[in-house]
């Protein structure tokens, strides 16, 4: 027996399979393939291609090149030519099943961004608990205008702060825009640089840790809790997200390891993405709110009841980002 025979025999029936299993999927839409069968048919494609590799340098009979020219050319149009022009998923199912299973994927960085900005606020507490003068030293000038009591009495004392839905709306818009920047420039820092990504978040923490503590000290927790609480539950974990996508995609960058720096920052990529999409979409939503309910006083909604949407806003968030986690355990 000829080695083209030999191989015309061996490889006939894995011919046949790719051709049966191409016309069960190619008028299918990709994400009906199925795991086990898109892998099956990228294993037959390889092999079907090795195939007509060899056969080219045993023969040129046209009739039995044709057939495997044809089959390589539909497995190549499948895998490579219409994957990138398949329709995006839904925005529903991206809200639903991307941004959380990004969320999973990126686990490891979003912990290690966690650990830094609380890191920071530990650090900024505590040093303001130590030396309560440390506040002014510690709190940008923006945010350390007065002691906190005396702006708390003073804001307690003054008109609602916010009287129209405009005034909300224009003040929300301002405050999302500036929020943005910030996650970009978070994102940005640990994409190029992942120390000065690390230095950012560990910053903001220290920040965030001073305020809290100086409202502490002089008795006035309530009202922090009931001032930030609302948006920060969705704006601090934003900023967070950001950074962790900057970091995923500074690693891939930086420190691609023993991997194709190409290949990483593909991998990187896509779950950077989309949870910066998750950034934006929150922090449009914590800036209304904290152009709006944040600002009402004592008087019209009570801390209490301020603290309690915080909290609700907050599990909201962590129930949906977590759901990812229970599908791939699935």
């Amino acid at each position: 027996m000829s080695a083209l025979e030999r191989l015309l025999r061996e490889g006939a029936p894995r011919w046949t399979r790719l051709e049966n299993l191409l016309k069960e999927v190619e008028n299918l839409p990709p994400r009906a393939f199925g795991r086990e069968r898109l892998l099956e048919i990228v294993g037959l494609y390889r092999e079907t291609s090795a195939d007509l590799a060899r056969i080219r340098t045993l023969t040129s009979d046209p009739e039995i090149l044709e057939r495997l020219n044809q089959l390589a050319a539909r497995g190549y149009r499948l895998l490579h030519a219409e994957a990138p022009r398949a329709p995006g998923p839904p925005v529903r199912e991206w809200i639903a099943r991307g941004i959380p299973d990004a969320f999973a994927q990126s686990r490891r960085h979003v912990a290690a961004a966690t650990l830094a900005m609380l890191l920071g606020a530990l650090i900024g507490a505590c040093a303001v608990a130590a030396d309560s003068s440390q506040a002014r030293a510690l709190i940008p000038d923006a945010f350390f205008t007065e002691r906190p009591s005396e702006r708390v009495a003073r804001i307690e004392s003054s008109p609602e702060r916010v009287d129209s839905a405009a005034e909300a709306l224009g003040f929300g818009a301002f405050l999302y825009t500036h929020n943005i920047k910030v996650a970009f420039l978070a994102f940005a820092l640990g994409a190029t640089t992942l120390v000065l990504g690390y230095l950012i978040l560990f910053q903001n923490g220290i920040i965030l840790g001073a305020i809290a503590a100086a409202y502490h000290l002089e008795g006035v927790h309530l009202f922090f809790w009931g001032w930030v609480g609302p948006h920060g539950a969705l704006e601090i974990p934003s900023i967070v997200l950001a950074g962790a996508a900057g970091l995923a995609v500074g690693q891939a960058l930086l420190l691609p390891g023993e991997r194709v720096r190409l290949v990483r920052l593909r991998e990187a990529s896509g779950p950077a993405w989309r949870l910066l999409t998750a950034t934006c979409g929150l922090l449009v939503v914590a800036g209304l709110i904290e152009g709006s309910f944040s600002q009402m006083t004592a008087r019209v909604v009570p801390f209490q009841i301020k603290i309690a949407v915080a909290c609700l806003l907050f599990a909201a968030l962590g129930a949906w980002l977590l759901s990812g986690f229970a599908r791939r355990r699935a």
